[in-house]
């Protein structure tokens, strides 16, 4: 599977190509995607030139996609300073990693040498996007080697001063329903499913399983058998549902296995208490 590198660009542009350097001892990248604001007034113009210059002079092979991230009216995007600009960077970063996903690729995003604001949306959008063969890294060092400025390549003797950590990702467990081209094209919508708990957790289930729920939920006293009369059901039937679904919450809430009361949980996860 091909590997493509993708990093989000500050005012540090030392810290992509020391990364850059790093992947390569662990894979054979297939190319490279620099993600960035307006290139001329945002206050990136030099940081851009400079990673130009040297990923064309020592990264001949590699070929590098300079992506500019846009508002979402189409104008140049500065920087995060309000909510509606902090949407379109998190989107427009989205877009690219979504992109990419669907190119089947393995995907490498560097959240390093940027704005903390702007790191954190990278990381949320890679949440929503990345399978679990993908990876968020950052650069640890000594910030006067690191934040010097030129200094695009760990200097001899200190490679192991420098460390590319992996960033621990929850990725988002996206349900089948929610999986087509057109859904994923708006994370918004999956950012407000995914909060709603209780549709977030039906979605999961086959529509047996759904009805028996919803049954439950409206009838929490009731046996099987009780409901098995509501739905027009066998009572075996009920109950090789709710073992169905307790198996789909056992993987839905992180304490999963360890649930003693299912049918209890079962409520408060409906309810929103979980």
């Amino acid at each position: 599977m091909p590997h493509v590198f993708l990093a989000t660009l500050g005012q540090r542009p030392e810290a992509i190509t020391v990364a850059l350097d790093l992947l390569r001892d662990r894979y054979d990248l297939d190319s490279a995607v620099i993600l960035h604001t307006e290139p001329n007034v945002s206050g990136i113009t030099k940081a851009l030139n400079d990673l130009r210059r040297v990923l064309k002079r020592d990264y001949p092979a590699l070929p590098v996609r300079y992506h500019e991230l846009r508002t979402r009216t189409g104008a140049g995007l500065l920087d995060i300073t309000d909510a509606d600009s902090a949407m379109s960077y998190f989107e427009g970063i989205y877009a690219v990693l979504l992109d990419r996903r669907r190119q089947g690729v393995t995907l490498h995003l560097l959240v390093a040498g940027g704005r903390k604001a702007m790191s954190i949306y990278a990381a949320l959008a890679a949440a929503l996007v990345f399978s679990p063969y993908d990876h968020l890294w950052t650069v640890l060092s000594p910030s006067a080697l690191v934040d010097k400025v030129g200094q695009f390549h760990i200097p001899p003797g200190q490679r192991d001063d420098v460390h590319l950590v992996q960033m621990p990702l929850l990725n988002a467990r996206l349900p089948v329903g929610m999986m087509s081209a057109a859904k994923l094209d708006h994370p918004e919508a999956i950012i407000e499913r995914l909060s709603n708990r209780r549709m977030d957790f039906l979605t999961r289930l086959t529509e047996g399983q759904r009805r028996v729920a919803e049954a439950f939920e409206q009838n929490p006293d009731a046996t099987a058998r009780e409901l098995g009369r509501i739905l027009d059901l066998g009572e075996k039937t009920i109950e090789t549902h709710f073992g169905a679904i307790y198996h789909v919450m056992a993987g839905y809430l992180a304490f999963g296995e360890e649930i003693r009361h299912k049918r209890q949980a079962l409520l408060d996860l409906l309810a929103g208490r979980l």
